[in-house]
């Protein structure tokens, strides 16, 4: 039996080093996943780092808010 694979859209990236991105993804219009990226000669696609986080039941707002006390850190010791 075939599955449904689930969209997912890129919304960005970020370049770690040559060989590694963070990506940041909408996937099936419910969930956030950042996830790193490698391309090396051995392997090329995601990694299991990451996290998956569902958009709903107050998640994103409590995500963004942590966001918000990760970036008042930075901010102090930038």
């Amino acid at each position: 039996m075939r599955t449904k694979q689930t969209e997912q859209k890129e919304v960005g990236r970020i370049k770690l080093s040559d060989t590694q991105d963070i990506v940041v993804s909408i996937v099936g219009n419910e969930k956030l996943d950042i996830r790193t990226w490698v391309d090396m000669d051995s392997y090329k696609g995601f990694t299991k780092k990451g996290i998956r986080l569902y958009l709903f039941d107050g998640n994103w707002d409590k995500f963004k808010k942590l966001m918000e006390k990760v970036d008042k850190e930075y901010q102090e010791i930038a």
